[in-house]
């Protein structure tokens, strides 16, 4: 079942939009395109009051991965609890259905088109999940009778936590411990989207393999657009597009969710 996942770097809560297609889902600035001819079915909003969650995070602040319903390490260093006033998330009811509506629209082929005649993948948000006045406090991992468990840091704790957020500036963010933290995205759920221009006659690559296909003539007799849906992507792709590399190893990303799409993927 695919849900949100971590965001290594949050993003402003006005900054992605469901149905958005980008050449870089971490980056609100990247060549974009959101069809205005196409209406979105949306789901009924999942929302939880008193948020929290455990995070580890890399050397340069970025965000990896959740610990909620891991076993927890007594050597893990480098841990978050996120805590917020609200939880919401939000994603596309019918994201397959949706995307194949998205691929009728002149404008979005145009863009679709342009994009594969670059061999340029793009991503296809389905999924945003947004932090209401978020806080972060330094966490570490104690050893009991009970097992372990995961408590504030209270010994040589940095009082700002220096975690990296997308702005015109590419600057990062200084939270203290003890305040409010700023409104923002940082969990996603998307779906990467390949487009191909070439002769009607031209085999697909074994990297076509489980995405679904659509075909599209073009104006030359000879050529055709191809529109490839794939699958959502899991924790480890998406921190692959970041550069993390994490010794993490496990099969259920950053959240687990209830929403799926009812639609199968089909191959070509």
């Amino acid at each position: 079942m695919a849900g949100p996942i971590l965001l290594p770097t949050p993003l402003a809560s006005n900054s992605l939009a469901l149905g958005q297609l980008l050449s870089d889902p971490l980056n609100p600035y990247s060549t974009s395109f959101l069809s205005t001819a196409t209406s979105q079915a949306i789901r009924e909003p999942s929302v939880q009051s008193r948020y929290k969650d455990v995070v580890s995070h890399d050397d340069e602040g970025r965000l990896v991965s959740s610990l909620s319903g891991r076993p927890l390490p007594s050597s893990q260093e480098n841990l978050l609890i996120i805590q917020a006033d609200q939880m919401e998330y939000r994603s596309l009811k019918h994201p397959t259905r949706t995307f194949n509506t998205i691929r009728q629209d002149p404008d979005a082929r145009s863009f679709l088109g342009s994009m594969g005649l670059r061999n340029q993948p793009l991503y296809y948000i389905v999924g945003l999940q947004q932090l209401k006045n978020p806080t972060f406090k330094r966490a570490v991992v104690n050893e009991g009778p009970a097992g372990a468990s995961v408590t504030e840091a209270t010994q040589g704790a940095d009082p700002k936590i220096r975690l990296p957020m997308h702005v015109r500036r590419d600057s990062a963010m200084d939270l203290d411990e003890c305040g409010g933290g700023t409104d923002g995205i940082f969990g996603l759920e998307v779906r990467k989207v390949v487009c191909h221009v070439g002769r009607k006659d031209e085999p697909h690559s074994l990297g076509d393999i489980g995405l679904e296909w659509t075909y599209h003539e073009l104006d030359s007799e000879d050529l055709q657009l191809s529109i490839g849906l794939g699958k959502a992507l899991d924790a480890v792709e998406l921190r692959t597009l970041a550069g993390i590399v994490s010794d993490d190893d496990f099969s259920d990303a950053s959240y687990v969710s209830d929403y799926s799409d009812e639609e199968g993927q089909a191959g070509f």
